[in-house]
């Protein structure tokens, strides 16, 4: 094929894998070109993966208003924000006694502790994560995703859970917000409605740990506090959302935007892998995501059955 043809490919693929809201397909579709055409013929294309997933961010705080934590502040608000405490806190310790290099480690912490894909994107430019380390830790989380789906209802069933336990458990265990409802809502109408909002809870760690991270990586005092622009413009967006309290339609427009642009950054990351980096992920990383995951989807399951 012919540069040009190559490139038109790559242009149709991208624009297939914004319009399908699906992040696992739009990584997996850029990956699949990468492997078949060679990568993307895009000299920019990190920087413009770069610059979708920052604004990416910025909109989704939009759809993020502070006021869903009041509605959600009960005692299960409290436990949802221990398990992704714990997750975080056990997830460093992995990172340590595995050896996985700290970058990678970080960014599947975040992803497992708070919202999978999303939290990636996010984190990855606050703590300068390389293309590949995103690209990989987005491998590992989408098939666990994948496994979620068809196994989480399985086992609700077998230990017959009510539709709000399923909810809750699924809210705090599964990575992404598009798995969690899948999960959810193949178990039923009532579970879908507690995962999807108790879900909000986890997503909304993203603003601590993200300037948690931002305050680390720069290594700045205590005086000096530096955070990138997009950190901050997901921080106002946020305020905002909960200021003007925009119409539920309004709100998914937003998160729509922000998918696609996330979409459209994932299948640019996609696009600049090849099969050898693909062969390079650190079996230390796939081991710790399997422990991590575990544990969480153990000991909130564990909490769900004896609340």
């Amino acid at each position: 094929m012919t540069k040009k043809n190559i490139l038109i490919a790559y242009l149709i693929a991208a624009i297939l894998s914004v319009f399908s809201q699906q992040a696992a397909l739009a990584l997996f579709s850029g990956i699949a070109l990468s492997i078949a055409l060679g990568k993307a013929p895009l000299a920019n294309a990190s920087a413009m993966s770069r610059g979708a997933l920052q604004s990416g961010v910025v909109i989704l705080g939009l759809s993020l208003p502070f006021r869903e934590v009041v509605t959600l502040g009960s005692a299960n608000g409290v436990i949802v924000s221990i398990m992704v405490l714990g997750t975080l806190i056990s997830g460093y310790a992995l990172m340590k006694l595995s050896r996985v290099d700290d970058v990678s480690g970080k960014l599947l912490t975040s992803g497992t502790a708070v919202c999978g894909g999303t939290a990636v994107a996010t984190m990855a430019p606050v703590i300068n994560a390389k293309d590949q380390q995103v690209a990989q830790t987005l491998t590992i989380i989408f098939v666990l995703n994948g496994i979620a789906i068809v196994l989480f209802p399985t086992i609700g069933s077998a230990l017959s859970l009510s539709q709000e336990q399923f909810g809750l458990w699924a809210a705090m265990a599964i990575h992404d917000t598009s798995s969690v409802v899948g999960a959810a809502a193949a178990y039923g109408d009532e579970a879908l409605k507690t995962a999807a909002a108790l879900k909000i809870l986890r997503i909304l760690w993203l603003i601590p740990l993200i300037i948690l991270a931002s305050y680390t990586m720069k290594r700045i005092s205590a005086h000096e506090v530096r955070v990138p622009l997009f950190v901050l413009g997901f921080i106002v967006a946020s305020l905002a959302g909960g200021y003007f309290q925009f119409a539920p339609s309004t709100a998914a427009v937003f998160s729509m935007i922000s998918k696609s642009l996330f979409c459209l950054a994932l299948f640019l990351i996609g696009s600049q892998m090849s099969l050898q980096s693909l062969r390079t992920i650190c079996p230390r990383l796939i081991t710790m995501a399997l422990v991590l995951w575990t544990a969480l989807s153990t000991a909130s399951l564990y909490w769900v059955l004896n609340q």
